[in-house]
């Protein structure tokens, strides 16, 4: 049977079909030229239908020749492809759960502080307080926080709507001038340490 050219449109939905990836050895593009190949060949009186085409990297569509590619190897790279599916599906709900629980860690975190401060004022954190809360433990960390907390309300909080505000502000640079202190003091060891001392 003479040889037809393979139209580009079929070729695409060939390697959109197939992942994209040889059916022989796995190798996805753009790590090899990806080629189409005849499960029957053409010189056995293979066709040029979707059915009959299957995607081949370079190296192993050269190799193969006119060797018609055995069923069972179908079916084994079919199933080697719901493996690796099976595999990034279990990994992405891992990582959603990973996500959810460092969430829950968060607002554990978060309500801990809202907790201090509930003991020692009349207030709770509003949404907009949770806000904030959360930005600094990212910035800091949850026990820089809660020491900043601890300090802000001792220092600045008088009992009144004003103090508790004023006091909720002054969380994030005590934050930032102990993190300062403590890098400038660093700093200044690291100035002061001389070479066979």
């Amino acid at each position: 049977m003479a040889r037809k050219q393979i139209p580009k449109t079929v070729r695409f939905e060939v390697f959109k079909r197939d992942s994209f990836t040889c059916q022989y050895c796995g190798v996805q593009a753009p790590d090899a030229i990806l080629e189409i190949d005849h499960i029957v060949p053409v010189s056995k009186g293979g066709d040029n239908s979707l059915l009959n085409l299957i995607t081949s990297c370079r190296d192993c569509n050269r190799g193969k020749t006119n060797r018609e590619l055995s069923d069972d190897t179908a079916v084994k790279a079919q199933k080697r492809q719901l493996d690796d599916l099976q595999q990034r599906k279990e990994i992405m709900e891992m990582m959603i759960q990973w996500k959810q629980e460092l969430m829950g860690v968060e607002e554990m975190e978060i309500d801990a502080i809202d907790s201090y401060i509930s003991s020692v004022t009349d207030y709770c954190l509003s949404t907009t307080g949770r806000a904030t809360v959360r930005k600094h433990i990212k910035r800091f960390g949850f026990s820089e926080v809660y020491d900043a907390t601890e300090i802000a309300f001792a220092r600045y909080y008088n009992g009144t709507d004003r103090g508790f505000s004023n006091a909720l502000y002054k969380i994030g640079g005590i934050c930032y001038n102990r993190k300062k202190q403590r890098d400038d003091n660093a700093e200044q060891n690291i100035e002061g340490e001389h070479p066979g001392q």
